[in-house]
């Protein structure tokens, strides 16, 4: 899966695992959280995966 990735890929994801969440990500990397999620469901979509839960308040790797 990782050498499908773009840079930018994995820059949206390690931001969000540095950070906890997609909006602080967003902020971060100065994009709306909209973008952020929109990215992160196109990489799940694509890889048949779940990268992150989305079911409490902070966002975290599955389990």
């Amino acid at each position: 899966m990782i050498g499908n990735l773009t840079l930018d890929q994995l820059r949206v994801l390690v931001t969000i695992s540095e950070t906890g969440s997609f909006s602080a990500a967003g902020r971060k990397l100065r994009r709306a959280q909209s973008a952020i999620s929109h990215a992160v469901s196109s990489l799940e979509a694509v890889h048949g995966v779940t990268l992150f839960d989305r079911g409490g308040h902070r966002s975290a790797s599955p389990t």
